[in-house]
């Protein structure tokens, strides 16, 4: 996944890059197609690179354990300056100091970090899941379990009617 840069005119450019999940070092939750819109601004010697993922992912709920799939989208920026023209205004997560000269930016590590950085934290198949039952394991999002409350340790009452409150 790469753009040439070098001859390219001062303006902006639009790309639109895909490739193989593969390709990229993604693991098998990534099944598929990794697709890159990018905008590049180039002026003089510096570029301004700004890029919008799309990626599908197979993942396994959290609550109810099963598997379902999730279409991923995130975006990032990057400034790429020759070296000792420091832009002062720029986050330094987002500045790549670059030779002179340079012809090619590879954004294969940048997208592969991107895409890695917008799996959720909790992985869960629908906001309303319903999880599993602790004591049998049926899925109650499919169905209701016969099994009792058991009675709760004293200690924890107030709490539990706290929680009745809300």
């Amino acid at each position: 996944m790469k753009i040439q840069v070098g001859g390219l005119s001062d303006g902006v450019h639009n790309y639109r890059l895909s490739a193989d999940s593969r390709s990229l070092g993604l693991d098998e939750r990534f099944p598929g197609q990794v697709n890159v819109d990018a905008t590049v601004e180039k002026s003089g010697t510096q570029v301004f690179l700004s890029a919008d993922l799309r990626a599908e992912a197979a993942f396994v709920c959290d609550r109810c354990l099963t598997p379902f799939h999730s279409a991923l989208k995130s975006s990032y920026r990057m400034y790429y300056v020759t070296e000792g023209e420091r832009e002062s205004h720029v986050d330094p997560s987002e500045l790549q100091i670059v030779p002179p000269g340079f012809s090619v930016i590879d954004l294969q590590e940048d997208v592969r970090q991107t895409v890695l950085l917008s799996v959720p934290l909790k992985l869960l198949c629908s906001e309303k899941c319903k999880g599993l039952c602790p004591r049998c394991g049926a899925n109650w999002n499919n169905e209701t379990c016969q099994c009792e409350e058991e009675d709760a340790d004293p200690r924890w009452e107030q709490l539990q009617r706290l929680k009745r409150q809300v």
